[in-house]
C-alpha cells in the first residue's frame, strides 16, 4: 500500500514539474498590423501630417486602388506618415515588410523610413525642445532614398540608398545600396532585440548593421517622401509589423 501511495505521489508530482515546463514554453503570442489600404488609413495607428508639425492631415496623401502615395505633388504639402508606439520588450524580433514603388524628380530627393524608440504612448509625440522631429525620439535607423547631384552632402552617396545605423557617422555604420525606381519591389526591415542587430532586405539582397540596446520601452516607424521640386513620390501598396518574442526559455 505504502509503495502504491509513493508512486502515485510521485505521479502527481511529475505532472505538476511536466505542466510548468510545458506552460513555460509556450510561445508568446504574435503581435501584427497589417495595412493594405483598401479603405481609408486607421487614423488610430497612423499619423499623418506636414513637414514640420504634429498636426493631422490625412489629405496630404491619396489613398486610391489599394494603395497610398506620399508625394508633395498631391497638394503642395510635404507630408509623413508616423505609426502609433508600438510596446516591444527584451527578445522581441520586430519585423517591417512593405511592397513600395520609389519615384525621384529632377532636383533632390531623399525621402526614406526609419525608426525611433520613444516612451510616449499615445499617437502624437509630446513636444520637446530643439527641432520638431526630436520629440519622435531616438534614432535606430534610417533607409534613405538619396537623390541629389548637387549639393555637398554630409551623408555618404549621391544616387543610392543609404542603410545607415545611429552611428553611422562615426563608427561608418552604413552600408550603400544600389537604388531602384519606378518599379515595385520588397522592403523587409528586421531589428532583432536580441542581438541588437538590424537587417535590411530589398528584394532578394540582404544587408545587416550592428545597434544599440532599445531601452525606451516602445518603438516608431516614420515614412516620407522629403525633396525639393516635383516628382517624387513614394507609393506603397501594403504594410505588415509584426513583433515575435523570441527570448529563450529555460
Amino acid at each position: 500500500m505504502r509503495k502504491i501511495v509513493v508512486g502515485v505521489l510521485f505521479l502527481i508530482i511529475t505532472f505538476f514539474i511536466f505542466s510548468m515546463v510545458f506552460k513555460n514554453r509556450e510561445p508568446e503570442p504574435i503581435i501584427s498590423y497589417v495595412f493594405d489600404f483598401e479603405e481609408e488609413i486607421d487614423r488610430d495607428f497612423w499619423l499623418v501630417g506636414p513637414w514640420g508639425s504634429f498636426e493631422r492631415s490625412y489629405e496630404s496623401v491619396a489613398v486610391s486602388g489599394g494603395t497610398v502615395k506620399l508625394s508633395s505633388d498631391v497638394n503642395g504639402i510635404m507630408p509623413y506618415m508616423l505609426t502609433r508606439p508600438i510596446e516591444i520588450r527584451d527578445g522581441d524580433v520586430i519585423t517591417l515588410k512593405r511592397k513600395v514603388k520609389i519615384q525621384h524628380g529632377t532636383d533632390t530627393f531623399s525621402g526614406g523610413i526609419a525608426m525611433y524608440q520613444t516612451s510616449d504612448i499615445e499617437l502624437l509625440p509630446e513636444t520637446t525642445d530643439g527641432e520638431w522631429f526630436t520629440s519622435l525620439g531616438d534614432g535606430v535607423f534610417l533607409v534613405e532614398y538619396n537623390y541629389d547631384l548637387t549639393s555637398d552632402l554630409e551623408r555618404p552617396g549621391r544616387d543610392i540608398i543609404r542603410f545607415l545605423a545611429a552611428d553611422w557617422e562615426y563608427n561608418n555604420n552604413y552600408t550603400l545600396i544600389t537604388p531602384i525606381y519606378d518599379e515595385w519591389y520588397n522592403e523587409v526591415i528586421v531589428f532583432d532585440t536580441r542581438s541588437n542587430q538590424i537587417s535590411y532586405r530589398i528584394n532578394n539582397d540582404e544587408y545587416k548593421l550592428n545597434s544599440y540596446k532599445l531601452d525606451r520601452g516602445n518603438i516608431r516607424f516614420f515614412m516620407h517622401p522629403y525633396g525639393t521640386g516635383y516628382g517624387n513620390i513614394i507609393e506603397i501598396d501594403s504594410i505588415e509589423i509584426t513583433v515575435e518574442n523570441k527570448k529563450l526559455r529555460r
